[in-house]
Parts: C-alpha cells; sequence; structure tokens
C-alpha cells in the first residue's frame, strides 16, 4: 500500500491505464476495484474516466476529503513515434489565462491535450459532466493531487498551471512520473516558482523524460551501455527531433530538478531489443517498484508484471 505522496500518485497514474480497449463503464469498474485493492484511505473514482480522442482523465477522492486528477499517458508502440511527435515543432500561448506563467509557452501537443480535457464529459460513476465545473464545486480548501504519468505527466503540469490560475478552492500539488517537457523555459521557470514543492520523477534508464531537452534526445543514442543500442530507426528519430527544434529556434526545459530513481536493465547484452527495453523502463508499474512499493500490490494492477531482479524478467540477449 502506498504510504508517501509519491506511492500515492504513482498508483493512481498506473491505474489509469487499465481497461485500455474497454468503455468508459466497464474502465470505472476496474480502475474503482484496483484502488480499493492498491490504496488505504477508501480511494475511489469520484468524475470519470472521461476520454476525448486517446486522452483519457479521471478524478479519485478518499474519505478525508483529498482529491486527485489523474491524466493517462498517450499510449505508444515504438519509441520513434514518440520522438518524432511533429507537434513540438510549434510552440504556443498557454490557452488560458495564467497571470504567474509570463512569456510562457507550451507544444501545440500540449495544448490539444489541454482543449480535449477541457471537451471531455464524464458519463459514468457518481460525478458528471465536465472536469473544471465539477472541481469548481469541491469544497474551499480542497487538497487536490494533479497526476499523470509519461504524457500524462506532461499534460499535468499545464492543468495545475490552469487549476492554479483558474480555481480558488483548492491547494494544488504536482507529481509526475516519466513526464516529457511541456514547454519553453518561461513554463519551466514559472512553475518551479509557483509549485516548489511539486514532484518529478523520472528513471535514470528511461527514454521519455529525456524529451524534448537537446542534451536529453542527444543522450538517447547512447543511453543503455552494456545493453540494447539505440539502432538506425532511433537515431533517424533523434536526428529528426534535434533538427525540427533547431530550425523552428525552439528550446524546451524540464521544471525544476526532478528526483531521479535508479533503473537496472531487464536485457543482458548488446543484442537485446532496443524498443523492448524502452518499453520495461518507462512503465508506470516499473516506477511503483523503483519507489518502494511492494510487488504484492503491484501485481494487483497487472499480475503478470515482474521487476528486472526477477530471474523471470531478465532477458538473455543472443
Amino acid at each position: 500500500m502506498a504510504s508517501t505522496p509519491a506511492q500515492l500518485a504513482v498508483t493512481l497514474s498506473a491505474v489509469s491505464y487499465l481497461g485500455q480497449f474497454d468503455p468508459n463503464s466497464k474502465r470505472y469498474t476496474l480502475m474503482d476495484q484496483a484502488l480499493a485493492a492498491t490504496l488505504d484511505g477508501g480511494w475511489q473514482v469520484a468524475w470519470g474516466p472521461a476520454t476525448q480522442g486517446e486522452d483519457l482523465v479521471y478524478v479519485a477522492a478518499n474519505t478525508a476529503g483529498q482529491y486527485a486528477v489523474v491524466v493517462r499517458g498517450t499510449l505508444f508502440t515504438r519509441i520513434e513515434d514518440l520522438i518524432q511527435d511533429k507537434d513540438i515543432g510549434t510552440q504556443v500561448a498557454l490557452p488560458f489565462s495564467a497571470p504567474s506563467f509570463p512569456g510562457a509557452a507550451i507544444s501545440s501537443g500540449a495544448g490539444k491535450v489541454w482543449s480535449n480535457v477541457v471537451a471531455m464529459e464524464s458519463s459514468v460513476g457518481p460525478g458528471q459532466g465536465a472536469l473544471l465545473p465539477f472541481l469548481q464545486a469541491l469544497p474551499q480548501g480542497t487538497s487536490l493531487l494533479v497526476t499523470g504519468h509519461s504524457l500524462g505527466g506532461q499534460v499535468a503540469t499545464v492543468l495545475a498551471a490552469w487549476f492554479q490560475s483558474t480555481l480558488t478552492n483548492v491547494t494544488v500539488q504536482p507529481i509526475t512520473f516519466a513526464a516529457p517537457t511541456a514547454g519553453n523555459p518561461a513554463f519551466a521557470t514559472a512553475f518551479t516558482q509557483v509549485f516548489p514543492d511539486a514532484g518529478r520523477y523520472f528513471n535514470s534508464l528511461d527514454v521519455v523524460p529525456r524529451a524534448w531537452t537537446a542534451d536529453g534526445l542527444t543522450s538517447i543514442k547512447d543511453l543503455y551501455p552494456g545493453g540494447p543500442q539505440c539502432g538506425p530507426l532511433c537515431k533517424a528519430a533523434v536526428d529528426w527531433a534535434l533538427d525540427t527544434l533547431e530550425k523552428n529556434g525552439l528550446t524546451y526545459q524540464q521544471p525544476g530538478a526532478g528526483t531521479q530513481l535508479t533503473g537496472q536493465l531487464y536485457s543482458v547484452g548488446l543484442l537485446g531489443a532496443f524498443e523492448t527495453e524502452v518499453d520495461d523502463q518507462h512503465r508506470a508499474l516499473y516506477y511503483m517498484d523503483l519507489l518502494g512499493i511492494p510487488l504484492s500490490t503491484i501485481q494487483k494492477i497487472d499480475d503478470q508484471w515482474a521487476p528486472p531482479s526477477s530471474s523471470a524478467a531478465v532477458r538473455a540477449a543472443g
């Protein structure tokens, strides 16, 4: 069971991936059951899950009156698809009024997801309608965790800025995992100032949080010494992203220093599948493990998952 804010947030984030191919009514049941099985404090789905396009958000609440907005990460099958995200080539101003974020800009992709979140309507579970009115109706002084894994973590930083600028009845606490950068240095600097206690966690062997800084992208080419290597397609995708940023004169920056979690390779040797290693290192379930959540709890979400230290998980290449 989760005993720290980070353990709580990563568990909520991992639960968001349940029912990938199911309707929201089924997802609601799966998520509610998983929260009861993995968290103390009577956590339940309070709003959603709601979807728009490929984006999904749900709100959870416990019996003490704490709430959490959880953004699911975008589902992708190849790391090249993520790296070659065409939306990083354009930055746009924040699509909402945010006086505490002067000069802030975010990727057009993050802006599109924000628009999708605004358009979402919950039709399952106890919370109905759009997200913002639901949150505006919460009691004064409500603690609101805003969290997500992967691109969900990226969008969580934008939602945190939106809630801080729009809601007067909640205290916002962002905690993200494996998140790529959402915006420019002005956004990152303002985010760090507005949320000095925000949590940003990343696995040392995870590709995704290395996007979209130039140094982070470059490091992907030589990420796994002694393990599987970034091949020609991977390197071409990295070069494309770097060229796109340079041609458009864009800079991305992560907010705050972040907390590095030390990952361990699944594959042994140079012949392992790079993309499989990338997927294993990036999974929210592995972040749960790296944050000290017992395997017995993690397997209540996925009973087939195992950490790299497990003999069943380690893959010998060749």
